[in-house]
C-alpha cells in the first residue's frame, strides 16, 4: 500500500532569491508544499502563480533511501486543471544535487492537480502534490487569502543534506521491557585447552612442519611437536620395547617354523605324537610372548611415544597431539627448548560458540520473561542489537543461588560466533527480556535530545521547517523507546542530525530563512 504525508506552508518576506518566474517584490509570499512518500521527500517552492504568466517551481529531491540529493536523471512534471486543461513538463537533470526547476506556464486560473514521475528501478515513482489554485490576474493574488505562517525551526535542505540529516515517522511498535546488564565473553567449557609434554624433554618439530605458529589453526588429535626426552630408564624401556617385539616377531616365524616341519614329518610317522605336541606349544608360547611385547610398545604409542631420527640413529619422543580444533591464541615455547610439564607448549581456543555472563540483581530475577529472550550490543557497534535466541543461541543457566557479596543471579547464554567477532573477555551490553510488553508509540532513541535533564524530538513539520517538542517517555526496546506524550503516530520526526538543528534553534527561526536557487 503506498503511503505518503504532506504539509503546505506559506511563509512571508523569506529573503529567497526567487528562481524565474516568480515576482520580483519582496513582500510577495512564497508558497510550500512537501509530500513525503515511501521513497521520496518533495520540497516545493513558488511564488502565487498566475494563469498565463511563466513560473518556476522551485523542487528540492531527497531519496529517503540515502537521505541525499537526487543528483541526476529526468524528471517529468503532470498538471491538470479542473474544470479542463493539462500540459506536461520533463526536467532532464537538476539545476544542481537535489534541485529541479521547471519552468510552467498554466493557461487557465482554477484548481490544478500537479504529480512528479520520477524513474527510479526500471520504474517511475509517482508523487502527487497538493492541489494548486491559480489565480486569473495578479490583482486577484494579491488579494487572496492568505493561511497563517508558520512557525519553527528553519534548516536548509542543503544543510540537511550536507549534515546527513534522517527523519523517520512516528509509528507504533511492540516493545518489550528489558533489563540492562553489563556483560563478558567468556569461553564455553571445552573450548580453550592448553597443549603440555608429558615428561620433561627437548621440544622438536615434527617430520616435515614446524610447531604452529599464533594465529595458525589446528585440528583436534594433529601432531603439532614432539617432545624428546633425554636418555632414561623411560628411554631405555621404550627401546627395550621396541627391541622385543622385533626379537619375539622373529621367534614367532621360527616357531611356526619347527611346528610345520614336524607337522609334516609326524604324518609320515618320523615324528612321534609327544615331538607335535612339543612343537604346537612352543609356537603358542612364541605367539604369546609376541602379543606381550606388542601391547606394550602399543602403550607407548598411545601415550605419544615415537622414534625420531635418522635410520640406526633412532632415538625415542613423544608426540603432543591437539586435544581439540581451534586456533592458537598462545605460544610459549619454542623449538629446542626445554620443556615440562608445568608449563604449556601451546593454548588453543575454538571461538565457534562462545558464553555470554551476566549478572542480574536479585530484585530484577521475577522480572525475567520466561523465554529469557535477549540480545546484547557490543562496544563497537553501539545500536546494533543481536538477538540471541532467534540468532540459534541458547540459555544455559539462570542461577539458582544469589552471590552473597553482589546479591546479584548469574544468567548465561550460549551463542554461535562464526564470524569470530565476539571476543574472549569482551565487555558488552546485555538487555534481558522481561514479561512486560507494550503495544505503543515509539521512536529510535537516536531521536533523543537531552536538553538540561529533560528529553526533546525535533518533528519535520515541512522541507525545512521543524518543531522541538517535548517529551514523556515509556519504556526502552533495543533501540527504540516509547513516547507517552508529545508526538503523534504518523509525524516524521528526526533519527539523525537533531543536535544540528537544536544549534540552529538557537539562533535562526522562521520568518528569517532563505537560499537562493
Amino acid at each position: 500500500m503506498r503511503r505518503f504525508s504532506l504539509a503546505l506552508l506559506l511563509l512571508w518576506g523569506c529573503g529567497h532569491d526567487h528562481p524565474p518566474g516568480a515576482p520580483p517584490k519582496d513582500d510577495v509570499p512564497t508558497i510550500q508544499a512537501t509530500v513525503w512518500t515511501d521513497r521520496f521527500e518533495v520540497f516545493v517552492e513558488y511564488p502565487p502563480i498566475v494563469a498565463g504568466v511563466p513560473v518556476t517551481l522551485g523542487t528540492h529531491l531527497t531519496d529517503l533511501s540515502s537521505f541525499q540529493p537526487r543528483r541526476e536523471g529526468r524528471v517529468v512534471f503532470s498538471a491538470a486543471g479542473e474544470p479542463e486543461g493539462s500540459l506536461e513538463h520533463r526536467e532532464e537533470a537538476p539545476k544542481r544535487p537535489g534541485l529541479y526547476l521547471p519552468s510552467l506556464t498554466f493557461p487557465k486560473a482554477g484548481l490544478w492537480k500537479i504529480s512528479l514521475r520520477i524513474p527510479v528501478e526500471g520504474s517511475d515513482a509517482r508523487v502527487d502534490l497538493p492541489p494548486i489554485r491559480l489565480h486569473a490576474s495578479a490583482a486577484e493574488a494579491k488579494a487572496a487569502e492568505k493561511p497563517d505562517a508558520p512557525q519553527g525551526i528553519a534548516f536548509l535542505k542543503e544543510q540537511q543534506w550536507k549534515l546527513g540529516t534522517r527523519t523517520a515517522p512516528v509509528g507504533r511498535r511492540r516493545l518489550i521491557e528489558r533489563l540492562r546488564l553489563p556483560g563478558q565473553v567468556t569461553a564455553r567449557p571445552g573450548s580453550r585447552a592448553s597443549l603440555t609434554a608429558p615428561l620433561e624433554g627437548r621440544l622438536i618439530a615434527p617430520a616435515g612442519r614446524t610447531l604452529p605458529g599464533l594465529g595458525d589453526p589446528v585440528e583436534a588429535g594433529q601432531v603439532v611437536a614432539l617432545v624428546q626426552p633425554p636418555f632414561s630408564d623411560l628411554a631405555a624401556k621404550m627401546l627395550e620395547a621396541r627391541a622385543e617385539v622385533s626379537r619375539t616377531t622373529l621367534a614367532v616365524s621360527q616357531a611356526d617354523q619347527v611346528y610345520a616341519r614336524t607337522k609334516k614329518l609326524h604324518e609320515g610317522q618320523a615324528k612321534t605324537d609327544r615331538e607335535l605336541q612339543e612343537a604346537e606349544f612352543s609356537l603358542r608360547a612364541a605367539k604369546s610372548a609376541a602379543d606381550s611385547a606388542r601391547t606394550i610398545h602399543d602403550t607407548y604409542q598411545k601415550i605419544g611415544a615415537v622414534f625420531v631420527g635418522q635410520e640406526g640413529k633412532e632415538l625415542p619422543a613423544f608426540e603432543l597431539r591437539a586435544p581439540i580444533s581451534g586456533t592458537v591464541v598462545s605460544v610459549q615455547a619454542s623449538l629446542g627448548e626445554h620443556v615440562g610439564p608445568e608449563h604449556p607448549v601451546l593454548v588453543i581456543l575454538d571461538p565457534e560458540k562462545v558464553y555470554i555472563e551476566a549478572r542480574i540483581p536479585e530484585s530484577d530475577v521475577s522480572r525475567v520473561a520466561g523465554s529469557k529472550g535477549a540480545a546484547y550490543e557490543t562496544p563497537d557497534a553501539r545500536g546494533k542489537y543481536v538477538p540471541i535466541l532467534e540468532g540459534g543461541g541458547r540459555v544455559v543457566h539462570l542461577g539458582l543461588e544469589v552471590d552473597a557479596a553482589s546479591r546479584t543471579v548469574p544468567l548465561v547464554y550460549e551463542v554461535p560466533n562464526p564470524a569470530k567477532a565476539l571476543r574472549i573477555g569482551m565487555t558488552l551490553t546485555l538487555y534481558a527480556e522481561t514479561a512486560r510488553v507494550e503495544d505503543a508509540i515509539a521512536i529510535p532513541q537516536s531521536a533523543l535530545v537531552d536538553e538540561e535533564g529533560r528529553y526533546v524530538a525535533f518533528v519535520q513539520a515541512a522541507g525545512e521547517t521543524f518543531v522541538k517538542r517535548d517529551l514523556v517517555l515509556g519504556l526502552r526496546d533495543t533501540g527504540f523507546v516509547q513516547v507517552v506524550q508529545g508526538l503523534s503516530e504518523g509525524e516524521r520526526v528526526v533519527t539523525d542530525g537533531a543536535y544540528a538543528i537544536r544549534l540552529a534553534s538557537v539562533s535562526t527561526a522562521l520568518p528569517a530563512h532563505g537560499h537562493s536557487h
